[in-house]
């Protein structure tokens, strides 16, 4: 898939895809560290055995609406 000149692949890795925007959006290098958590979501509470914690949800649920309103917000959203 291809977005602004940019070709994106399947991945969990939201830090990889947010290096592959920052040349376009480059303000959104204050999303890493809630990218880097989500990420680890994506990946370690996918499959059965692994379970986040209310405080956990809470703090990934809180990521989640961060990194949305600021996206949102640039794209005129």
């Amino acid at each position: 898939m291809q977005e602004a000149n940019i070709a994106f692949k399947k991945t969990h890795d939201l830090s990889f895809l947010l290096d592959l925007v920052l040349p376009v959006e480059p303000n959104w290098i204050t999303l890493r560290p809630d990218l880097d958590s989500l990420t680890n979501y994506a990946v370690e509470y996918r499959y059965p055995g692994q379970t986040a914690d209310e405080a956990e949800a809470r703090e990934a649920l809180e990521s989640c609406r961060k990194v949305r309103a600021v996206v949102r917000a640039a794209l005129g959203l």
